[in-house]
Formats: structure tokens, C-alpha cells, sequence
């Protein structure tokens, strides 16, 4: 016998009406773009459609290509205190718009391997799942939900949970901002938040700064989560619906993407390089480079972001110099790197105003590093993955970075890794136990 749960918010948080609905979740979605690449997690908030539900479909419109098995919705609790992590006992979800299957066999192996466990007070009156639901209904139909609330739980619980789940599990992580702040305060701490996320300090994030904390730190502490890549799709404030910015609610959206992934659509990479063209030009005509208004920029163009920006004349090298971890917006970091790629490169004289009509210019956008293990170097090449692997070497005192574009002219592992080598002021056939090689992903486009 089927066993469903009933909605608990509907008619407060989302139109209780099967028509009204259905209305809604479609006028919400319309102009909400996938992601280039379907991303393998998003967060989403969750206040009443009124105010977060343009972002909480922005958030889940992200994953409109994706075919996922099977979706897991983690949660904060707001009613209920409770320990570890929990899933409902039910086997479906009714909504206005229809019925949600819940994944309950990947529900039932969790509690088998002790990881998670049944307590429906914990989901009775909660609203950060429910408020996903109509709108992943409407995007992904017939794909069985499992839906989590998490208590008191470390992150290394949660990591488990979510490197337990099955492959091809879409993830949705339930989360609102800053509380009960005025506008400008919440503003300000929610970009403060906004920079920790993208900057590699989700671990550690904390409940005051998102109720969803556990669940995201939780997530960016998981095996899966390992050299993903965190695009801003965008930002709120309840008070630019209330009209009342005394006490206010902060929101944001965001996906996560395999470091190797595409993040950036066609016009936001061609405003990327057009913005970028414009500080080299203004740069060589001026003398400085134009304002930057990082706000007029779109949200994932605000992400933090580390990028490396390389000028070619005819295909030949004429600077190339980035960033290798995001610590300020994306946009800014191109405009500043070009600069430096065009006068700071050690390698090459300053680019001179004849050259700009000749110079192309061509930006990639990296992932976090990870450290790779290795026992020598025949088995580091064999760890390679030409035309999709960046390295950073380091050993001696010395370093070098190969971006992944550099396997076009080195194909094979051992001339990449020997001529990294001598990049970083190594012999080619150096090798000792304090060397160490990160590896990342970038995504590449250039002029033309």
C-alpha cells in the first residue's frame, strides 16, 4: 500500500490551486536558462514563491538538460530538533500539480548502511523540501525524490550521504541567506557569504550565514564535491518585494559543476572577452583601463573567480598570465590579468598600441586544484588526461603551470610533464619525493 505525504505550506508558500499552480512554476521557469552543462548540484532557496521563487527556479532551471536518476533534496530543519539526518517513511509526495515518487530504494540502503534514518516529525510541517518540489516537477517528471531534512550532523555525515548516493543523483541543497537583517546589512553579509562560497571556504561555512549550512558544508566537504566549480546565477533581498527593509531575508542561487564543465553561456564568454578588449584598448590609447562596474555585469560574470588570460599574434605566444584560485569577481579578474599579460609578462616588451589590431586574445576560467598521489612519474603520465588536465609543479623552490590549451602543442604526457619541468626551472629528467603536481580543469574560449 502506497503511503503519500501531504503538502504542508501549500497555499502559503506556493499557490495551493492545481491551476494556479501550474501558472506560477511555468511563469517562473519562462526565460530561466539551463546551464551550459548540467550541473551535478545547485542551491536553491526556499521561501515562498512570492519572494526567493524567481531564484529558486533560476536555481533548478540550471539542471532543465539533465537526466538524472533520481534527485535528493537536503534540507534545513525549522521545526524539529533532532540528530543526524532524516528521510520520511511515506513513498510519495502529493502536490496540487501531481504526485512526486520518493526514491525509496536509495532511501532504504541509506538506513541500512546507518547513515541516515526515518523520523516524519522532522518533515511533517518542514518547508525547504516541499518548496523545491512543484517547481522540479514541472522540470523533471516521473524522477523519484528523496528528500532530506538534516538535524545536528557534522559535515563528515553529510559528505556521506552524499558520496553514498547513486550515480547520477542531481542534488539540491535548500538554502536561504542572512535573517532579520536590515537590506543594506543583509546585503552586505550575504556578499560576504557569497565570497566564502566561491572561494573555497564552503566547508566551513556557518547557520547565521545560511540556514542550509550544514547541508552545503556538508556537500563541499564530500568526495563528489572535489574540484567543482561554483557559478553565482543570482542574488535578493526580501525587501525589494516588501517594500520593508527593516527585516529582511536574504537569497541566493548557485550551481555546481564539474571543474571540467562549460559554466559561462555564449554572451556572457562574449562579453567576457569584449570587456576585456576594452581595458587592453583603453589601456594602450590612455593610459589606464576603463571603470569596471562589476554590478552591471551578469551574476556569473560576479562569481570569483581565477582565470588566465593569453594574447596570441598569429598564433604565437605574446604574454599569458592568470590567477590560480578565485579571490575576487571574475570580470575583475580578467580586466587585471589582461593588463598584466600585455606589460607584466617577464617574457615579452609591453604590448605596444600597433600591436592590438594583430593580438587575440584568448581566456580560460580554472577550477579548484586538487593534489594528485603518485609513486614516480610513469605513473603520474599515466594519471593524464591530455587536452583536459592543467598541472601546477612545484618542487625546490620552483614552479610552473601548464594550462590545459598547452596539450595542443605537447600531446603526449611525458613531454608535457618534462617540458613543465623545465618551465619551472627543473631539468627535464628531475624528479624527488618532495614534488608535488595539483591538477584542475578549465574552461577555454577565445575571440573568434
Amino acid at each position: 500500500m502506497t503511503t503519500t505525504r501531504q503538502p504542508a505550506v501549500a497555499g502559503r508558500f506556493y499557490p495551493g490551486q492545481p491551476g494556479a499552480l501550474a501558472s506560477e512554476v511555468a511563469a517562473l521557469l519562462e526565460g530561466a536558462a539551463a546551464a551550459p552543462e548540467p550541473p551535478l548540484a545547485v542551491i536553491s532557496p526556499h521561501a515562498g514563491y512570492a519572494f526567493s521563487g524567481r531564484l529558486t527556479a533560476r536555481a533548478l532551471a540550471a539542471t532543465r538538460d539533465a537526466t538524472p536518476g533520481a534527485i535528493a533534496v537536503l534540507s534545513p530543519s525549522h521545526r524539529h530538533a533532532f540528530d543526524g539526518i532524516a528521510a520520511p517513511s511515506q513513498d510519495a509526495f502529493t502536490l496540487p500539480t501531481g504526485t512526486v515518487r520518493m526514491d525509496t530504494a536509495t532511501r532504504d540502503a541509506l538506513i541500512s548502511k546507518g547513515l541516515i534514518h526515518e523520523e516524519d516529525a522532522a518533515h511533517d510541517h518542514e518547508h525547504g523540501v516541499e518548496v523545491q518540489l512543484p517547481v522540479l516537477h514541472a522540470l523533471h517528471p516521473g524522477v523519484p525524490v528523496l528528500p532530506l531534512v538534516v538535524g545536528r550532523a557534522d559535515n563528515l555525515q553529510v559528505a556521506a550521504v552524499i558520496d553514498a548516493l547513486p550515480e547520477g543523483t542531481l542534488i539540491v541543497l535548500s538554502s536561504d541567506l542572512s535573517h532579520f537583517l536590515t537590506r543594506d546589512a543583509a546585503q552586505a553579509k550575504d556578499a560576504r557569504t557569497a565570497e566564502r562560497l566561491e572561494t573555497g571556504a564552503a566547508p566551513d561555512l556557518r547557520p547565521e550565514e545560511a540556514c542550509g549550512a550544514r547541508a552545503i558544508a556538508g556537500f563541499f566537504t564530500s568526495r563528489l564535491a572535489e574540484g567543482t566549480r561554483l557559478t553565482r546565477l543570482a542574488m535578493a533581498n526580501s525587501g525589494e518585494v516588501t517594500g520593508d527593509d527593516s527585516r529582511t531575508v536574504g537569497y541566493g542561487a548557485w550551481a555546481i559543476t564539474a571543474g571540467e564543465a562549460a559554466c559561462l553561456d555564449t554572451g556572457q564568454r562574449r562579453r567576457l572577452l569584449r570587456t576585456a578588449r576594452e581595458v587592453l584598448a583603453s589601456s594602450l590609447s590612455r593610459g589606464k583601463p576603463p571603470l569596471i562596474d562589476t554590478a552591471s555585469f551578469p551574476a556569473p560574470l560576479q562569481t570569483y573567480g581565477a582565470s588566465f588570460v593569453t594574447l596570441e599574434q598569429k598564433g604565437r605566444l605574446r604574454g599569458c598570465i592568470g590567477s590560480l584560485r578565485a579571490h575576487r569577481p571574475l570580470v575583475e579578474d580578467v580586466a587585471l590579468n589582461i593588463q598584466k599579460s600585455a606589460f607584466e609578462d617577464p617574457r615579452f616588451n609591453p604590448l605596444k598600441e600597433r600591436e592590438l589590431d594583430r593580438t587575440s586574445i584568448k581566456i580560460a576560467i580554472l577550477s579548484p586544484a586538487r593534489r594528485m598521489t603518485f609513486a614516480d612519474q610513469e605513473d603520474l603520465e599515466s594519471q593524464l588526461v591530455p587536452e583536459r588536465d592543467g598541472l601546477i609543479l612545484r618542487d625546490a623552490g620552483r614552479a610552473g603551470t601548464f594550462l590545459p590549451m598547452v596539450w595542443e602543442k605537447l600531446p603526449e604526457p611525458r613531454a608535457f610533464v618534462e617540458a613543465l619541468k623545465v618551465k619551472a626551472g627543473l631539468p627535464k629528467d628531475h624528479w624527488s619525493d618532495t614534488l608535488t603536481i595539483d591538477r584542475f580543469h578549465a574552461e577555454t574560449f577565445a575571440e573568434g
